[in-house]
């Protein structure tokens, strides 16, 4: 579908249920296309974009660049192969988010010990993370790539993990800063830092046509995942993206351009739409902990959830909704509106009166 004229939307497939695809957007170039995010490497995301391409009468080694809105597998799992099929391709992200790439992806033994001991001090047992682990539940099957390590070194084939499974990862060519332009073939796409999602998230503004591309920090219908995880502790990622959404929102936009679901008329009404979901999210998180002490386990069993009960979901999925609990029950710290109660091997939160 063409957005405006030289733009264009395209689908790959989300292999998994919560979303039916993700959205890449695709530049017409005078020497080849360009891409704002592309998707997982899987063989049906690659066929998807492969066939894509075609109707615009782009090949994938036709690819000049791609940004990364942000380095989770659906977004950067497909870049490891355009660089195979185009080596010259420049791959784009924020630096803030290459760094949190090498803090967490690029040593994820040592981040996955620093979560089992973290999701424990939360308050889950530590019997059901190791029955995970014995289950290869916790152990990730995408390869582990160093710093600098370049896409020939890696093995053949799609890069980009199911199941929490890491995409392999390499250097990105060009790492930008909030607020840098990168031009070509006419357009002047403006990096704007959204953390919150990631703490590298980036949208990106394109003043011509008044477009934003939000990747996950906005999306038309749910609101993205915002989590407080074991190597953020004392950050407020909440609290980021709430800002965030006040930042993008003062843009002059005719269109949001999100990387799943559908377009977004009025931006600004949805960021406003977000920020009132979790004002009442937040209410809701603080009646949770209700009398007493609470862990954050506790909280999150108490809390509704759209895709069932806590007690329900897997390892994974009880981790991100701890995380996004977490996030919650600190920015209600900030505010004043909860304590946190530090008793060493575990952490309890109490409502401030």
């Amino acid at each position: 579908m063409e957005i405006v004229p030289g733009l264009y939307q395209l689908k790959t497939p989300f292999p998994g249920p919560a979303l039916p695809y993700i959205i890449p957007y695709a530049f017409r170039g005078s020497d080849g296309v360009s891409l704002f995010d592309a998707g997982f490497g899987t063989p049906e995301a690659i066929e998807a974009m492969t066939k894509q391409l075609d109707d615009l009468g782009y090949a994938p080694k036709d690819i000049r660049r791609i940004f990364i809105s942000h380095a989770h597998p659906d977004h950067i799992g497909m870049a490891g192969w355009i660089k195979e099929q185009s080596p010259d391709c420049d791959v784009i992200m924020l630096e803030r988010e290459w760094q949190w790439v090498q803090d967490r992806w690029l040593d994820n033994t040592g981040w996955t010990k620093l979560s089992d001991r973290w999701l424990v001090t939360h308050g889950v047992p530590q019997e059901e993370i190791d029955a995970a682990h014995a289950a290869g539940a916790l152990s990730p099957t995408a390869p582990r790539v160093k710093v600098g390590e370049t896409p020939a070194a890696l093995p053949a084939g799609p890069q980009g993990g199911r199941n929490g499974a890491p995409p392999s990862f390499f250097e990105p060519d060009i790492k930008l800063q909030d607020g840098e332009v990168v031009e070509f073939d006419g357009w002047a796409l403006r990096a704007v830092w959204t953390p919150g999602h990631t703490p590298g998230h980036m949208c990106m503004y394109e003043p011509n046509h008044r477009l934003m591309f939000t990747g996950d920090h906005v999306l038309p219908y749910i609101s993205p995942n915002v989590s407080l995880h074991a190597d953020q502790e004392g950050s407020s990622p909440l609290s980021d993206f709430r800002n965030s959404l006040k930042k993008v929102a003062d843009f002059d936009t005719w269109r949001a351009l999100p990387a799943h679901e559908f377009t977004i008329a009025d931006l600004r009404a949805r960021c406003n739409i977000l920020l009132h979901h979790h004002d009442d999210r937040l209410n809701e998180v603080r009646e949770a902990v209700g009398d007493g002490l609470a862990s954050g386990r506790d909280v999150s069993q108490r809390v509704k959830w759209n895709t069932g009960p806590f007690d329900d979901f897997n390892i994974f999925m009880k981790r991100s909704a701890l995380g996004e609990t977490l996030a919650h029950l600190r920015y209600l710290e900030d505010e004043q509106r909860v304590r946190r109660i530090d008793e060493g091997e575990r952490i309890y939160w109490e409502i401030v009166r």
